[in-house]
């Protein structure tokens, strides 16, 4: 199949080349016969394109010189996708002629927000790294945005989350054009593990106050301080003089999350603040966030993490600086009994 690259200006060099390297492991891992990837580099005017540090990386051809393709890939915009973003429009007419002739439409990172410019991605579910999540709602919200997922793949609109996801999209891409056990292959070869599904775990949220209501910002400001006192949203409303459905209405058009959701979250990253620095056990860190049963604790982790406290702890426990690797952390308890 043709494989065309597409290169924007401060595009992710780091995305393209590990999609060449790829694509190319898996046409050397193929039978010769059977080389399933047709590669082209191309940027808008065939011209060079400058990446985020500026330096310019080669093409083969213009898109204008591309009458058909059978799959587009885009690298991301991971640190450099504010500049890139007033361009992404110039790219919506080449796009949307391709996807009309069939072709797939892969994209890399915040590449996503080429597609939801071009309006491809209008009703769609789609991806994309989950610390632009926000900001894509709030340009585009008719896509169906799912940040925490690795991929997603809509039809013939596949998106992908943050950098290390784009191996997993081009696994994914190997192993639906190509075969199963050429994907294998190169997961044996590079020495990498399957396609993996969420992004949830790697996520860490932050409060969104990039909005002018002063009195939305005030309630934030006392949620952050007092995030383990019990207070239901009624009392929330109260205590700063809202009408309970003004308050929610308010708070949702400012935040972009119903306010229970919110508390939910700035209680998940505490909790995961603890479980990455200490050994506390998952009662005790139950209680310090704010909430009375560890056992219902313990499953709103799992349905917005991804996985248990235990593996979380598992995967992301740390020494704090200055503290040996072998020195016990504060409150040391046994760290695997969560799952109980």
């Amino acid at each position: 199949m043709h494989v065309t690259l597409l290169l924007a200006e401060c595009s992710s060099q780091a995305s393209a080349a590990l999609a060449l390297e790829v694509l190319d492991a898996a046409n050397r891992l193929a039978e010769p016969a059977e080389r399933p990837f047709t590669l082209c580099v191309a940027s808008l005017d065939g011209l060079p394109v400058n990446n985020a540090l500026g330096h310019a990386m080669p093409v083969d051809a213009s898109l204008d010189m591309l009458e058909q393709t059978d799959l587009v890939l885009i690298p991301g915009f991971l640190f450099s996708l504010r500049e890139a973003l007033p361009a992404f429009e110039r790219y919506r007419t080449w796009l949307r002629r391709q996807h009309h002739q069939g072709a797939v439409i892969a994209s890399m990172c915040t590449a996503t927000f080429m597609l939801a410019e071009a309006g491809l991605l209008d009703g769609v579910e789609a991806t994309t790294h989950w610390a632009f999540a926000g900001l894509m709602r709030r340009h585009y919200p008719n896509v169906r945005l799912d940040e925490r997922r690795i991929l997603c793949e809509d039809g013939r609109l596949i998106s992908s989350a943050g950098a290390s996801a784009a191996m997993d999209l081009l696994l994914h891409l190997i192993r639906r054009f190509a075969s199963r056990e050429l994907a294998q292959q190169c997961c044996s070869y590079l020495l990498i593990d399957g396609v993996r599904r969420e992004q949830s775990i790697y996520v860490n949220w932050s409060m969104p106050r990039d909005h002018t209501d002063e009195a939305i910002l005030r309630v934030q400001d006392w949620m952050e301080a007092n995030f383990a006192e019990p207070c239901g949203i009624d009392e929330l409303a109260e205590r700063f003089s809202f009408g309970v459905r003004n308050f929610k209405r308010r708070f949702k058009e400012a935040t972009g999350y119903a306010p229970l959701t919110y508390l939910q979250s700035l209680r998940l990253e505490k909790a995961k603040q603890l479980l990455e620095t200490t050994r506390l056990n998952f009662e005790v860190i139950t209680n310090r966030v704010g909430y009375e049963d560890s056992n219902s604790f313990r499953r709103l982790f799992c349905k917005r993490v991804g996985i248990s406290p235990a593996h979380f702890r598992r995967r992301f426990l740390r020494s704090p600086p200055g503290r040996a690797e072998n020195t016990p952390l504060p409150e040391a308890q046994a760290p695997d009994d969560f799952d109980q």
